[in-house]
């Protein structure tokens, strides 16, 4: 199992691997705590894994905004796809 780190916003990363009983797990860490974690089957490197993954976000970080942490996402989740791939993937 390999973990993806996903940094955002400085102060927001988000760990993400293949779950246990769904196929993707995130951990969404906020200035070195843990906030959220969660297992879906919505995969990131979709527009609707990225909404998902973006409302946790917004959801348990107070203070940031939608549109940045969805374009930061975007962002680096294009730059982290080939290891996504790898770890989504080898289920």
């Amino acid at each position: 199992m390999t973990v993806v780190v996903v940094e955002l916003d400085g102060s927001i990363s988000v760990e993400l691997t293949s779950g246990d009983s769904k196929p993707c797990s995130y951990t969404v860490i906020h200035e070195g705590e843990q906030v959220a974690q969660y297992e879906t089957s919505a995969d990131p490197r979709t527009a609707g894994g990225r909404i998902g993954l973006r409302n946790i976000i917004c959801r348990h970080v107070s203070g940031v905004e939608k549109s940045a942490i969805n374009d930061q996402l975007s962002t680096e989740i294009s730059k982290n796809a080939e290891a996504l791939s790898n770890e989504l993937d080898s289920e």
